[in-house]
């Protein structure tokens, strides 16, 4: 049997910056403790994709990837981008059209302070394909994509489970669900 890999793309505005970097660093871990099965989590964001022109504008290449994912992930603060909106636009109408991305989901995250979009507004463009919810802190967005992954993990033999306090993958911790980054 070949490798297995899972692909979940991850699109938001520069403001999310150093989240996107948690996400990556998070997505090693579950690698790191996923080298002895056939399977692997490869995280799309542009910031892995070559900078250089190539003929067509760069976000086409990252819409292309949309495309290409398993799972498509768009988080929002204060800032709706148009290029992340235009990611999710792509992934809604591909899902829509052939079910790829297979599962697409919003978080946005808890702000007290003033965000330069609707919210409602865009909960209602992005329709019933998305599955939408809040995130307090990463490690409540980290909490909510593991168990975005769990059912795609138990379906190929990796042992996902859940106490009170941490989140184990084959038997070795992966998240400390208690802790508030």
């Amino acid at each position: 049997m070949g490798l297995i890999e899972i692909k979940v793309f991850l699109a938001s505005s520069s403001e999310l910056e150093l989240v996107r970097v948690h996400i990556g660093d998070f997505f090693n871990d579950i690698n790191s403790i996923l080298l002895d099965t056939d399977v692997r989590v490869r995280l799309l964001k542009w910031e892995i994709f070559d900078p250089s022109f190539k003929g067509e504008r760069k976000q086409t290449e990252y819409d292309q990837q949309v495309v290409k994912s398993d799972v498509f992930i768009v988080l929002f603060r204060t800032r709706a981008g148009k290029f992340t909106l235009e990611e999710a636009d792509v992934a809604k109408a591909s899902y829509n059209e052939n079910k790829m991305p297979q599962e697409l989901y919003c978080f946005i995250q808890d702000w007290q302070e003033k965000r330069e979009f609707d919210v409602d507004e865009l909960k209602t463009n992005l329709g019933s394909s998305f599955k939408i919810d809040a995130f307090e802190n990463i490690n409540d967005l980290k909490c909510k994509i593991i168990k975005i992954l769990m059912a795609r993990f138990t379906a190929n033999s990796i042992a996902v489970s859940e106490t009170d306090k941490f989140i184990q993958i084959n038997s070795v911790n992966i998240l400390n669900k208690t802790k508030q980054d």
